[in-house]
């Protein structure tokens, strides 16, 4: 009997080393480390991958609880940035911080390796000064970071590639979010979060933005360098006329709602597809202001509203919802809405009653309710039940 010896031909190792980069940049980054102990010829596979990734996953005893695992920590980055080849396209730190000294070492080295995105995600710890390195950065095209400051050096020449930039309980003054914005031309999406810090009063005018997100207690916000109560709600609305995501939360909208809001806002909000808001039910004017966000928004898929309740009593007047509902506020490409926090008042069943009558291709309709009650739950459910569908898909999911 002829014995057949069994191939050692090794299919992985042998495929294209794009194929190979490609493997690598999908696992972990810790995971793609320890492929150099399966052969020799996998010893410095991942000493060339594009994406380096640290947070606590990379060590083995979990989040340091004493300066002897931090220290562990630290040298390991440093190990791996000594053995690293080629470019650094992504550098992603996230969870923790090690000192400060360490750290502009690792941010200058990236800098010098043609960095394209950099995530900065600190959740506790001392906040970070960034580097005067770090604004050396000319190939990025996205920045996020987290409890950090921000100080724009005198010689900044902008971010001229930067398309998405994300900002959250950053230290950083008006001028210089200013600055940044209109030093990065090319920029599309726009986070700005400000839940702990100063309070900076964000100024933009960022004519080819795509997707915007404002949240925390703003004094003022100025579009093209004037203050909402200044501009009104139809020119505040033209300065965004190119988003596609809208995300307006922690009573947001009640700085469009100072001025008169008019019925709707001609060409605008073409191409706008997601629309998600906080929403006071109990202000007549938020609810207009909503209802002008409805017929300037032709191409509208996806609504997401939040209710929340303030304790002032100075609401503006009703909304006269007959009159409302007799007006054109068809929303033709509207497919899910969901809605959180509701309590089953009067203006939020009128105002689903409105959406299910003006939302042809509607197909599912959230609500996650706060009620305690179950006889308010159960009355608010047969008012829902009753309520005439535009669409013969729309399907009520309530979430008890």
């Amino acid at each position: 009997m002829e014995l057949r010896r069994a191939s050692t031909f090794d299919v992985i190792s042998n495929l294209p080393r794009g194929v190979i980069d490609a493997i690598l940049v999908r696992l972990p980054f810790k995971d793609a480390v320890r492929t150099s102990i399966l052969s020799s010829n996998w010893r410095y596979m991942w000493v060339t991958i594009p994406h380096i990734v640290f947070d606590w996953q990379c060590d083995p005893t979990g989040i340091p609880s004493s300066n002897e695992t931090l220290k562990k920590c630290v040298n390991i980055v440093y190990q791996v940035l000594l053995r690293h080849r080629g470019s650094i396209h992504k550098f992603k730190c996230v969870d923790y911080l090690p000192p400060c000294s360490d750290f502009n070492q690792w941010i200058l080295f990236v800098s010098r390796h043609g960095i394209k995105e950099l995530i900065l995600e600190f959740s506790f710890g001392d906040i970070y000064k960034l580097p005067s390195c770090f604004f050396s950065c000319q190939e990025l095209y996205n920045l996020r970071l987290q409890h950090c400051i921000f100080k724009i050096p005198q010689a900044f020449e902008g971010f001229s590639r930067l398309k998405s930039l994300y900002l959250c309980d950053v230290v950083i003054s008006s001028d210089e979010l200013q600055c940044l914005i209109s030093k990065s031309p090319l920029l599309e999406s726009l986070t700005y979060l400000d839940y702990g810090y100063e309070h900076t009063c964000p100024k933009i005018n960022i004519p080819d933005l795509r997707y915007l997100y404002l949240g925390g207690s703003f004094e003022v916000i100025c579009f093209e360098n004037t203050p909402v109560e200044e501009l009104g709600m139809h020119k505040v609305l033209c300065c965004l006329r190119n988003v596609e995501v809208l995300r307006m939360h922690n009573q947001f909208l009640k700085f469009l709602a100072v001025a008169d809001v008019p019925e709707m806002v001609p060409n605008t909000f073409g191409h706008l597809k997601k629309l998600s808001l906080d929403v006071d039910f109990e202000n007549g004017k938020e609810i207009l202001a909503i209802l002008c966000f409805f017929r300037s928004s032709h191409r509208l898929q996806k609504l997401e509203i939040r209710a929340y309740f303030t304790e002032s009593d100075d609401h503006p007047a009703v909304v006269p919802w007959k009159a409302q509902e007799q007006k054109d506020c068809m929303l033709k490409h509207l497919r899910t809405v969901k809605m959180d926090n509701v309590v089953g008042n009067k203006s939020e069943i009128k105002f689903i009653r409105l959406l299910l009558a003006n939302s042809p291709v509607l197909k599912t309709l959230t609500i996650d309710p706060i009620l305690d009650d179950f006889k308010v739950e159960a009355m608010f459910l047969r008012k829902l039940i009753r309520f005439q569908r535009a669409s013969t898909q729309a399907e009520i999911l309530f979430n008890d």
